[in-house]
């Protein structure tokens, strides 16, 4: 069985929602892209910012949103962000959207979105941060249950694994010859019906 997936012909905006009580820096390389918005969360008792990074926020203030919450609690923070997040699905669902953060609590959330066609992902930190990677899932089928979900989110979620696992996985999936990511993020799986 194989299924293949290609990109839009125009590049997808990328929103970028970093938990900054969690990721404690922000790779400043992100700023001033033109397809990314990045959205900066900040807890109530986070009160100083790097003056590099307030100066490099200033200059891209048009992509650029800092939210600081007023009141501390319990998944505050979290709650905020999944808020920020669905703003900008419900402005640009056929967007890409990215979690910055090391909390596993945001999987659930990613789950939720890709079930309902959103390319979406979290990422433990910058460096597994890529563009425009995540596929759109296909409209399942009874029998493609399997592709409902981006296969790294999915992978995450399914094998409670980190990211750098899920990405090594991947790798020995497209060794074996069962996943194929072509130039332009194109996906092919190749699963066999034995």
């Amino acid at each position: 069985m194989s299924f293949t997936t290609t990109p839009e012909t125009k590049p997808s905006v990328n929103y970028v929602f970093v938990d900054y009580e969690n990721v404690h820096n922000v790779d400043l390389s992100l700023i001033g892209k033109k397809t990314v918005h990045l959205t900066l969360l900040l807890g109530a008792r986070q009160t100083k910012l790097d003056a590099a990074l307030v100066e490099k926020l200033m200059e891209h203030a048009s992509s650029v949103q800092l939210v600081r919450l007023n009141s501390s609690g319990k998944n505050a923070l979290d709650f905020a962000l999944a808020y920020y997040v669905g703003r900008a699905v419900q402005a640009d669902p056929n967007a890409y959207f990215h979690i910055i953060s090391k909390d596993t609590g945001f999987d659930p959330l990613i789950e939720h979105l890709m079930s309902r066609q959103i390319r979406a992902r979290r990422h433990a930190d910058y460096t597994t941060l890529t563009f425009s990677a995540i596929p759109k899932p296909p409209a399942a089928g009874p029998d493609d249950l399997v592709f409902t979900v981006p296969l790294a989110s999915h992978l995450a979620a399914l094998c409670k694994k980190s990211t750098a696992e899920v990405d090594a996985l991947i790798k020995k999936l497209q060794q074996a010859g069962h996943l194929r990511i072509g130039e332009k993020e194109a996906v092919t799986y190749h699963l066999d019906s034995n």
